[in-house]
């Protein structure tokens, strides 16, 4: 049986590196479960107590991951105005924050950049699916510009 799976909400859960919550993969039903001390209902809880192997539990992508992501796409785009600011933004401190301040001052980059990010993520979460044996599509979010 293979699941569809939506890329946006599996790139929420690898990205939070928040030790007080962690995310669960159904793998029967491609569901996403969320377990957290911080919030009152128990019921995911006791659905993975229940039957344990049933679930995946993934992995935050550490945060140097992400930066790497943001390197990659500012080597992708072309020289100019918005290569040199985006450079200028992941070698400063805190370059989550400065990127994407300069992001939006380049217009149409940020739809570019979210493309460009999702499509780094799909192959990390291809490579966790397959490390978990767990076959399933993963349907992305933003759709590709048109071809000119």
């Amino acid at each position: 049986m293979s699941l569809t799976l939506q890329a946006d909400e599996l790139i929420i859960a690898f990205e939070n590196n928040d030790s007080e919550i962690r995310h669960f993969l159904d793998r029967q039903t491609g569901e996403l479960l969320l377990v957290s001390d911080l919030i009152a209902s128990d019921d995911d809880r006791e659905r993975i107590d229940e039957d344990f192997k049933r679930y995946a539990e993934l992995e935050p992508v550490p945060s140097h991951v992400g930066f790497q992501i943001m390197a990659d796409f500012v080597e992708s785009l072309p020289e100019g105005n918005a290569r040199r600011d985006l450079a200028w933004a992941i070698n400063q401190r805190k370059p989550f924050r400065h990127f994407k301040s300069k992001l939006y001052k380049h217009p149409n980059l940020d739809k570019q950049w979210f493309r460009f990010r999702e499509q780094a993520f799909i192959e990390i979460i291809k490579k966790w699916l397959d490390d978990h044996k767990i076959e399933a599509a993963v349907v992305p979010f933003y759709k590709s510009p048109p071809e000119d």
